[in-house]
C-alpha cells in the first residue's frame, strides 16, 4: 500500500492516517462540549395538584427553623429565584439516610404543583423551596422534626426519622405565555392589577 507525502516514512496508510485523524476530530469535539451542561427547562405545561404524600404540619408563623436544613445545589438553574406565595411544579424523590427511595413523583406523571408558603404541607420541604432558581435542582436533608416529626408517616417513614430530598422547581407555563418571563400567580402578594 502506497503511503501519503504527508505520511511518508512512518509506515502509516493513508486510509489509516485519515482514520485516525478523524478520531482524533470526534473525540476532541466530544471531550470539549462533554463539560458544557444543556440548558436546563425553566418552565412545564402540565402539573397537578393530587400529591397527598407530602401533607403534613406547616411551617408555624414567623419560625425560622430552615436554618436546620442541609441544602446542596445539585444543578444551577437558570430562571427567577421564587418565595413565599409563588405557584411552583416540583418532581421530587425522597429517601429515607439510608438512601432508600419511599416516594417519586416522576412515577405518577406530571410535577405536582404548590403555592410557597400556603400549601399545607410539611415545613421542611416549603422551606427547602425557597430561594430555588427556576429550573434548578437541589439535594436537601430535611431534620424529622421539620418531617413527618414524632409520628413519622407510617408504613414509609418510622417516627423521628430525617429525610433527604432532591427537587427539580420549575415554574408553570400557560398557552400564550412568553417562556422568558416568570408565570403570573394572582396569589402572590402584590399581584392582582395595575399600580399607580
Amino acid at each position: 500500500m502506497k503511503c501519503r507525502s504527508g505520511w511518508e516514512g512512518q509506515g502509516v496508510p493513508a486510509k489509516a492516517g485519515r482514520h485516525r485523524a478523524l478520531t482524533f476530530a470526534v473525540l476532541s469535539l466530544v471531550l470539549s462540549c462533554a463539560s458544557a451542561p444543556f440548558p436546563r427547562a425553566t418552565h412545564v405545561s402540565d402539573g397537578r395538584t393530587d400529591d397527598p404524600w407530602l401533607e403534613g404540619e406547616k411551617c408555624a408563623e414567623g419560625s425560622h427553623d430552615d436554618a436546620a436544613l442541609r441544602i446542596e445545589e445539585v444543578l444551577a438553574g437558570t430562571g427567577k429565584v421564587v418565595g413565599d406565595g409563588e405557584t411552583v411544579r416540583v418532581h421530587y424523590v425522597a429517601r429515607l439516610p439510608d438512601g432508600t427511595v419511599v416516594h417519586d413523583t416522576r412515577h405518577d406523571g406530571a410535577p405536582i404543583e404548590v403555592i410557597i408558603g400556603s400549601t399545607k404541607m410539611i415545613c421542611g420541604f416549603d422551606r427547602a423551596l425557597i430561594g430555588m432558581r427556576a429550573g434548578s435542582q437541589r439535594r436537601v436533608t430535611v431534620p424529622w422534626r421539620l418531617a413527618f416529626g414524632a409520628n413519622g408517616r407510617p408504613p414509609d417513614v418510622q417516627p423521628r426519622t430525617d429525610l433527604v430530598f432532591l427537587i427539580d422547581l420549575f415554574l408553570p407555563s400557560y398557552p400564550g405565555q412568553d417562556q422568558g418571563a416568570p408565570a403570573a400567580n394572582p396569589n402572590a402578594r402584590g399581584a392582582g392589577g395595575r399600580r399607580r
